[in-house]
């Protein structure tokens, strides 16, 4: 077991001591210190491990790895290459500025440990350098996560379970796609992607859980606004985000359905934001419609489309966070998060609604904001690919995004009266503190992008975040959505609470939670005959030159595969009956 480096060009004089502190163990550190120090003591522990989460990734050249073998199989603890330092670099200061705003916000100290544990895990798995490993990564951050919203008690904990049985779904999904895909291939190392077929279908499920595809999106509305208003700060912006990771990771080259489901989570997402009357229940729909951009740029499978989805993803991770944090401070200091009860709130909350109108005119992608470069990005990439449909799905959905905000801001911040029955004070130093973290990287890139499109991955060169082009289409989109504000004010004012899918899902489960459990259990020598049968198919395709491993890998994969969908079957019988 060794640590071959590559260090190409330039590097930070720090770079080789750092080496040898693999970034999640950092974290995963820093948050047993958050648990067993005194309160400020662990969250300065939480803030600089974030930090320094964030000096590893740009410091340590590209190339750095760590390669173990174990029981025979090859694998890639951490490797450092443009995409895992980008996204480490931006989970690393996400983190960092979350621990602060936790602090801000008197976080229980549980909380705190569980977050800064949680964001160790998707730094782990955006770090790993081969499928297991990041399967192994990929557990951990479900068990924080579930932790976390456990943690806080009350709805959350119902929450934490629906999204641990959620998760364990996708996880099985995703290890059967691995499995399937070392059958065909002999290794767990990511190589030029998954293989087409079966792999690729269960790898694209079990990733697409975690990404928040259309129909396997519930858990985020049902689980990011109950936690502390802290954690649904980091919540938004690692587990998703690890997932459209993931599936550059799986198709590198890109896939149509994949893009195509890109523009069906931002149409969804985007509608059912525009409808809800709860603050951090809106924003956690934006996650699903933002997202959507994200994983149609990974789908169109260029370097532009990669370029866009990976700078979108980090200045979602700013101005949602940021959105995170305003909610997060109208909703402790007036004691409610309902649109139709806020109003107001501009004047006792100036800094938090100057934070606010940074955000939404970021997510809004107005010239001079981070998201007008990002987006734009994604809309040429779908143009230069000539996926017209794309192409309008990610406009029409942006003029919702506009609509989204306007109505956000003018329900919380403009419209009526702040409360009368209790003082609402700004939040004090740590907080602003926070949120300008948050807020001048959202100002800074939309002025100057060239700093973001320096490190990304993909082809950022065919950017063109100035062309008149892009004006014109930011203009148009913003007027769209003011006027549409301006049309369905009243009308929306009216619409009661919307229900989401897992309305039909648990209902549905509780009535026929014996049939159902009869059937998966009934359906145990079907799954047998069927993976057997799966897996010699998969099989007869394995190179030939592999052929005297196939029949180990043959027993391994058919037993694991039988075990996966038998698994699956069985929580997806818990889930809908809770």
């Amino acid at each position: 077991m060794g640590i071959p480096r590559s260090t190409p060009g330039r590097c930070w004089p720090v770079a080789e001591p750092l080496t040898l502190a693999p970034p999640a163990a950092l974290l995963l550190v820093a948050s047993v210190a958050a648990l067993v120090l005194p309160r400020r003591a662990g969250h300065a522990v939480g803030v600089s491990a974030g930090a320094l989460v964030t000096a590893w990734s740009l410091a340590v050249p590209l190339g750095t790895h760590l390669f173990v073998s174990l029981f025979g199989f090859d694998a890639v603890l951490f490797r450092v290459d443009a995409l895992s330092r980008f996204l480490g670099a931006t989970l690393g200061y996400a983190s960092a500025v979350a621990v602060l705003y936790a602090d801000a916000t008197d976080a229980p100290r549980g909380q705190v440990a569980a977050m800064i544990a949680y964001v160790g895990a998707g730094v782990g798995a955006v770090f790993a350098g081969d499928w297991l490993t990041l399967l192994v990564f990929w557990e951990v951050m479900a068990v924080g996560a579930t932790l976390l919203l456990w943690n806080a008690g009350g709805d959350a904990v119902p929450a934490g379970y629906r999204y641990a049985v959620y998760h364990e779904i996708g996880s099985l999904l995703l290890t059967g796609g691995v499995l399937l895909q070392f059958v065909e291939t002999g290794t767990f190392l990511y190589g030029g992607g998954v293989a087409a077929g079966l792999p690729a279908l269960l790898s694209g499920l079990g990733i697409g859980l975690n990404a928040a595809f259309v129909g396997l999106h519930v858990w985020v509305p049902d689980a990011y606004p109950t936690p502390h208003v802290a954690a649904s700060v980091l919540l938004a912006a690692v587990t998703t985000k690890v997932g459209v990771y993931a599936l550059a990771r799986a198709f590198p080259r890109g896939n149509v359905a994949v893009a195509w489901m890109g523009g069906a989570m931002l149409l969804v997402g985007v509608t059912l934001a525009v409808l809800q009357t709860d603050l951090r229940r809106l924003l956690s729909y934006h996650v699903v419609s933002q997202v959507g951009f994200m994983v149609a740029g990974v789908g169109l499978g260029s370097g532009q489309g990669l370029a866009g989805a990976m700078a979108h993803l980090q200045n979602n991770v700013l101005y949602k966070s940021l959105l995170f944090v305003a909610a997060g401070v109208v909703a402790v200091r007036t004691g409610d998060e309902n649109l139709k009860k806020l109003g107001g709130l501009a004047r006792p909350l100036p800094a938090t609604f100057a934070a606010f109108v940074v955000a939404a005119l970021a997510i809004s992608g107005v010239p001079g904001f981070n998201g007008f470069v990002s987006k734009g990005m994604i809309v040429d990439a779908a143009a230069a690919a000539n996926r017209d449909v794309l192409w309008w799905a990610l406009l029409v959905g942006s003029v919702g995004t506009v609509l989204s905000f306007a109505k956000f801001g003018y329900y919380v911040f403009l419209h009526g009266d702040p409360p009368r029955d209790r003082a609402v004070r700004e939040i004090d130093a740590r907080g602003i503190a926070a949120m300008a973290l948050l807020a001048i990287p959202c100002v800074v890139f939309g002025l100057f992008p060239s700093f973001q499109l320096a490190v990304l991955p993909g082809a950022p060169a065919a950017a063109a975040p100035f062309a008149f082009g892009q004006f014109q289409k930011a203009g148009a989109i913003l007027a769209a959505g003011l006027v549409a504000f301006a049309v369905l004010r009243r009308p929306l004012g009216r619409v009661p609470d919307v229900p989401d899918l897992d309305s039909a899902y648990h209902p549905t489960g509780r009535a026929s939670q014996r049939t159902t459990v009869e059937v998966v259990a009934e359906a145990g020598t079907a799954l047998d005959r069927g993976a057997e049968r799966i897996v010699d198919r998969v099989a007869d395709r394995t190179r030939a030159d592999r052929a005297v491993e196939r029949p180990l890998r043959e027993r391994i994969a058919e037993d694991v595969l039988r075990v996966v969908l038998a698994l699956v079957g069985l929580l997806v019988a818990l889930l809908v009956s809770t």
